[in-house]
Order: structure tokens, then sequence, then C-alpha cells
């Protein structure tokens, strides 16, 4: 007697999750012209056309994969836009979003500008698609849920940006393309009229006066255009200040600073510089989060208030004290 029947998917395993069986899933899911499904008896993917009759004799070995419509790409692209920190190209790319004509099509022209983030877009489309296989493997086989239970989300978002970025301590060419960068980032501040923007701006011109013992680290991108960099002075004998840093606009958002960053700690260590001051101060104030972790000492800090407030502040609870 058979103790299994009525019980589906019972002698049916889904075959190991390779990566190469990974790549034929994904391939079949953006394969919006045909439908496939699994042979769990096979381990085989097939198309659903082929395996009709075979279905209706039994059922329970044939698994339909996991669905992927042109609707689910483009959620996907509108999750992915708004996960970008670069202003220029994230705006451009919900321009795209929301032309309601060719989208897709446009949304591939626009990330072909910049490889390192058509990079990052694959990397994250990649990882949307391969997530919906794992819970739809999950759902479908204990072992592989079981086996998968623990494991830490890996990010190689860096590992990606090295691909696609040259960094080089040979800063005397590019010395004028950071002036620049700088100038742009002082005349931003400059020009808003605000009080506290021109109090901001004088401290980043301070900041971005070289000495002559500056170093550099800076990166180039393939083709060899200037992307961003990197200033800091050994102070002392296992110190070192970063005294100012920059990245292009568009280049903005993709982890470079980051990457930078780590070059340049890989760099210092290798010195036997153990220690290292980083002088924050305007627009620079948004990557203060980065060094989070590791809990940084806050060696100065400078605050704008405003005395009127302060003034109206003492006067409101000087008046508390006789209600």
């Amino acid at each position: 007697m058979d103790t299994n029947q009525g019980l589906p998917n019972i002698k049916y395993r889904l075959p190991p999750l390779s990566d190469e069986f990974l790549y034929q899933i994904i391939f079949c899911m953006e394969d919006q012209s045909n439908e496939y499904c699994l042979d769990l008896h096979d381990g085989v993917l097939s198309q659903v056309v082929f395996v009709e009759q075979r279905r209706k004799e039994a059922p329970e070995r044939f698994l339909d994969l996991p669905e992927w419509y042109p609707s689910d790409g483009f959620r996907t692209m509108e999750k992915f836009v708004s996960t970008l920190r670069n202003p220029i190209y994230r705006e451009r790319l919900r321009e795209v979003l929301q032309s309601g004509k060719g989208v897709f099509r446009q949304f591939k022209d626009v990330l072909h500008e910049q490889p390192p983030l058509e990079r990052l877009w694959y990397f994250y489309k990649d990882k949307e698609i391969r997530r919906r296989i794992y819970l739809w493997y999950e759902r479908h086989d204990e072992a592989f849920r079981l086996s998968r239970m623990g494991e830490a989300p890996d990010d190689p978002t860096t590992e990606l940006i090295k691909e696609d970025f040259i960094l080089s301590s040979e800063a005397e060419a590019w010395l004028g393309a950071m002036d620049a960068l700088g100038d742009r980032a002082i005349h931003r501040l400059s020009d808003t009229g605000r009080q506290v923007d021109a109090l901001l701006a004088r401290q980043l011109q301070d900041a971005w006066m070289r000495q002559p013992d500056d170093c550099h680290l800076v990166a180039l991108s393939t083709s060899g255009n200037f992307t961003g960099f990197l200033r800091y002075r050994l102070l002392s004998e296992g110190v070192a200040n970063l005294v100012c840093f920059g990245v292009e606009d568009e280049y903005q958002g993709l982890g470079l600073f980051r990457y930078l960053f780590d070059s340049l700690c890989e760099k210092l260590a290798k010195l036997g510089v153990r220690e290292l001051i980083v002088s924050l101060a305007a627009d620079a104030l948004k990557v203060e989060p980065m060094f989070e972790p590791v809990v940084p000492v806050t060696l100065t800090q400078q605050i704008l208030l405003s005395i009127p407030r302060w003034s109206d502040l003492s006067v409101d609870t000087e008046m508390e004290a006789f209600v």
C-alpha cells in the first residue's frame, strides 16, 4: 500500500539551487513570450506547452515558476529609483517612469550613460528576482528554508564600484578639477543669500585651501575622467587628518566616497597610521552617519544659534516662574 497516496510533492523534490540553475530560472521568468514550469522528476525547466499531457497525468510532478510580469519590472525600477541618492539621475529616471511611453527603453538608455549606475541597477534587479525565487523555494522545500535561516545579507556594492573607478595618488593633473569642485560647492552656499550658508561657505573655503604637505587620493572613471578625491595630511606619528573631499555631482550616491575612504584607511594602515581625524562641514556632514558603527570620538563641535530666539526663550522661561 502506498502511504504517500494523496499527498502532493512527497516523491518529488526541488533540485539544488546552484548558480547555473538559478540563472536558468531567472531567464525563464524574464521571458515574457513563453510560460515555463519545473519538472520535479527530472529536475529541469520546461515550456508548459511541451508538457501539457504529462501535467494532466501527474500534476504534482510539475511546479509553476514564480511570476515576473512587466508590472513587476516596473515596480522594481520605481523601488530602485527611490533608493538613489544621486539627485541628477534620480530625477531623470523619475521623469522616465512618469513619461508613460517606451519606459523600459528610456530607462535603460539613461542608465547606459553612467556605467556605475547601470551596474548597480542590474545588481538591484537581480537581487529582487533572486529574493522571489528564494521565497518560492522556501515555500516548497523545507530543507532549503532551514538552510537559509540565519544567513546574513550580503552587499557587494563596494566590489561593484571597484570595477568602474581607478584610484591614484598622483594628483597634480587634477588639482584644477578639485578646486573647481570646491568652488561650485562654495558658490552654491554663497548664492542662497542666507547668513548661515555664508558662514558655511567661509568654513568650506578655509577647508579647501591647499597646503604644501597635502596628500591626495583621486578617483577616475575607466575612461580617465576625474570623478572625486580625498585630501589628507599626516599630522604626527600615527595620526592623519582628512581635511576635505568631493565627488562630482553625476557620481554622487553610487558609493564612490565609501570606496575612496576605505582605500585611504587601507593605505594609512600600511603607513602605520592608527587614527584619522575627519573634518566635516556643510554638505560633508551628510556622511557622518557612516562612521557611527565605530563610535567616533567628537573632538570639536560648532553650533549656530539665534540670539533673538534664545532671548525669547529666556523671557518665556522667566515668565513661567511667576505662573
